[in-house]
């Protein structure tokens, strides 16, 4: 048996859904090869991911062995807590109750033995002509008395074993939720060869993953208005769980979104056979189109679109990020969030009120500003602050460094959009061509008694086929838009006046050949 050590844990790394375990100390070594053994690892260790290194010296072999640890007596068990002494009377008030109600049954077989004997003795001694009415009926009559006080007391037995039964697995499932160490009963530790040519003091580090463990970034964005404008300071969190059965307690602590269980093998190549064939009567003559909905993929403003069939879990743009806590932290192993500060930063920003209307009626305020932190910014929900207090909470998307963040911080009260929308369709009768005529009218209202510049954004379809044309008719369109995009998003820029109401009018036309269908 190898000399046992205690290397404590100095620092963990956290991944996505498990953690690689960093323990490290200081060691006393002799001349040559010797044995060691480092307890205290945590149940979980996965075998094959153990590493260890001496410095100095060499690791000929690693290990993990586990061995179950047998439960001592009742006599022997040292109860750290009043609930684990309260578990062990109960189990004693339940071993008791069980030996009472033993006695009892055995009470009523030699009671039925007795019964059984009298009857005998009765039907004997009648067949002899010996007639002893009066010693009978005595010897029934104590036999049924003993009969009815062992049936009664087994039956109060009974009831104290169910209610005593009932208080132990109550207390047993509180202490198994207070202390769950109590019920371990695996001792995992690791055995090392380890070969050192001048021995003394060495440095050994050994490291090892754990499932059951997670993290996911949290931030918190407070927008201010100072002398110089308006900014932005954003908080960065690591929230963390983790039910590894060892607490981490003062240990260095980074965070990393590599996914280690991720297969790098390219798919298997399978046969895909084109074929090709004649249009039929009605392709010649139909184009079939729809209309459909399609997100934006762009990276930090307006995010990264998520496919729905995706697993859940971290968005870091495909390339895997560590970053480190400025601070030891502790961790205890009892499954709840902790929150490890890691970073925030100050950036100017600059906030506009923006409507929506297709969307909501409310007016929100939101500002942009630059990620101007040491990192990227990972995918992960955002409180957000301002001035007057919390506003709510909002998801921030996959930012990179230097990259523009759009969040959105609430909606004023005072400023509301109504939308209102007619359709008109015209077929021609000579071409058949038809076209359907969109009129959206906006009432801005303005309940404040401070003027507000705001931006209602609007959006109309874009085409991609040459059977379907798509105008906007300016000369029915008030006021003029400021802007309208490549995709459709019409962008009006205007100033409600205190105590007022605005109307817009947006007009569009989608005008289709005779030979489109699915409009």
């Amino acid at each position: 048996m190898g000399t046992p050590f205690t290397l404590p844990v100095v620092k963990v790394t956290v991944l996505e859904d498990r953690a690689l375990v960093e323990r490290r100390g200081e060691v006393p070594l002799s001349v040559g090869t010797q044995r060691l053994v480092i307890q205290g690892l945590s149940a979980l260790a996965v075998d094959r991911s153990l590493q260890a290194k001496v410095a100095g010296g060499t690791i000929s072999q690693a290990r993990i062995r586990r061995a179950t640890k047998p439960r001592p007596p009742e006599a022997e068990r040292e109860h750290r807590t009043a609930l684990g002494q309260r578990v062990a009377e109960l189990e004693q008030e339940l071993r008791r109750v069980e030996t009472e109600e033993a006695r009892l049954v055995a009470r009523q077989r030699l009671l039925d033995t007795a019964r059984a004997d009298v009857h005998r003795a009765i039907s004997e001694q009648a067949g002899a002509g010996q007639a002893r009415a009066d010693t009978w009926r005595e010897q029934l009559d104590t036999v049924r008395r003993e009969q009815a006080s062992a049936d009664a007391a087994l039956l109060e037995t009974q009831r104290k074993k169910k209610l005593a039964r009932e208080r132990l697995e109550e207390a047993r499932a509180s202490h198994a939720q207070a202390e769950p160490w109590a019920e371990a009963r695996v001792d995992v530790q690791a055995e090392l060869e380890v070969g050192h040519p001048t021995g003394g003091p060495a440095t050994l580090s050994v490291t090892y993953l754990v499932p059951c463990t997670a993290w996911r970034p949290s931030y918190r964005a407070t927008l201010a208005r100072e002398a110089a404008g308006e900014a932005v300071t954003l908080e960065c969190e690591a929230v963390v769980w983790q039910r590894t059965e060892e607490d981490w307690k003062d240990v260095e602590l980074a965070f990393s979104t590599a996914r280690p269980t991720l297969g790098a093998s390219p798919p298997r190549l399978q046969e895909d056979r084109l074929w090709l064939r004649d249009k039929t009567e009605r392709e010649k003559q139909v184009v079939e189109v729809s209309l459909r909905e399609e997100a934006i993929q762009t990276a930090g403003e307006a995010g990264v679109a998520q496919r729905e069939d995706a697993l859940p879990g971290m968005d870091d743009g495909g390339e895997p990020l560590t970053v480190s806590a400025p601070h030891r932290a502790t961790v205890p192993a009892d499954g709840e969030p902790y929150r490890v500060p890691l970073f925030q930063f100050t950036a100017p920003a600059a906030s506009e009120l923006v409507a929506i209307p297709e969307q909501s009626p409310l007016v929100h305020r939101v500002a942009r500003f630059d990620n101007t932190g040491p990192t990227v910014l990972l995918a992960g929900p955002v409180k957000l602050v301002r001035t007057h207090g919390y506003v709510g909470r909002a998801q921030l998307r996959f930012t990179g460094k230097g990259e523009r963040v759009k969040l959105g911080f609430g909606s004023e009260d005072a400023l509301r959009v109504a939308r209102t929308e007619d359709v008109a369709r015209e077929t021609s009768r000579l071409t058949g061509r038809k076209v359907t005529t969109h009129k959206v009218r906006l009432f801005l209202s303005n309940m404040g008694a401070q003027p507000a510049p705001v931006a209602i954004e609007e959006r109309i379809p874009v085409s991609e086929v040459e059977s379907v044309e798509i105008q906007l008719l300016r000369e029915s369109t008030k006021p003029a838009p400021a802007r309208v995009s490549e995709e459709g998003i019409v962008r009006f820029e205007l100033t409600a006046s205190p105590r007022s109401q605005q109307e817009l009018a947006m007009d569009y036309v989608v005008t289709s050949a005779a030979k489109v269908a699915g409009l």
